[in-house]
């Protein structure tokens, strides 16, 4: 037998003595009763529960299909600031001129932003500019090539900059920490001029750890 049927026997056994005892007992029983859970609210608590894990799942937290357009709208607002930097500050105009092509490239050789005639390049054409910046001077026997084209290296800057002549044209290229800033020229714009626009938009990337 249970405590707890004992101690309902005890109670029962000491009512049988007088009516005031019985009223006890009653009172007993009915406390008794009525503080048990009624079973139909269990399954509530439960409900409760598996809701409160559903709101605390990983897969509430993010819906992976809007954080992926997330990332690639930061990317399209990435690319059209860069592009901002090419058609504003690469094409501006300079006593009347403007370079005929410009691009940021990466220094891994992807682009970041260019114009619209900018000249394809090969891959190895940017691998032959890094090593001029890491070994100045390892261009000058074979020339500068971009996008097919063969540039006369001239003074530049070792380790800074790289400049090339071809005609009454040429190309000037500024590395900064992580890119590659390129302008080609051809008259009636000046070297000097070139000079000018991609090597200060390069000294201000510099600046912003660019």
């Amino acid at each position: 037998m249970s405590q707890l049927q004992r101690g309902r026997s005890l109670v029962w056994q000491i009512a049988r003595q007088s009516p005031s005892c019985l009223f006890l007992y009653s009172i007993f029983l009915f406390f008794f009763f009525f503080s048990i859970p009624e079973p139909s609210s269990l399954p509530l608590q439960s409900r409760h529960s598996q809701k409160a894990r559903r709101k605390s799942s990983p897969a509430s937290i993010g819906n992976p299909l809007r954080e992926r357009e997330r990332e690639r709208v930061q990317s399209l607002k990435t690319k059209m600031s860069w592009q901002a930097y090419v058609d504003e500050h690469l094409l501006c105009e300079i006593d009347g001129n403007r370079l005929t092509a410009a691009a940021i490239l990466g220094q891994d050789g992807s682009v970041w932003a260019q114009s619209a005639n900018f000249s394809q390049f090969k891959p190895e054409e940017i691998v032959a500019i890094n090593k001029d910046f890491e070994e100045p001077g390892t261009l000058a026997p074979t020339g500068l090539f971009l996008g097919g084209t063969k540039y006369m290296v001239i003074q530049g800057e070792p380790g800074a900059v790289i400049r090339g002549k071809k005609g009454s044209g040429g190309v000037t290229v500024k590395k900064t920490t992580q890119a590659l800033i390129i302008g080609i020229y051809d008259e009636p714009m000046a070297p000097g001029q070139c000079n000018i626009i991609v090597e200060r938009l390069g000294d201000y990337l510099i600046d912003q750890g660019l």
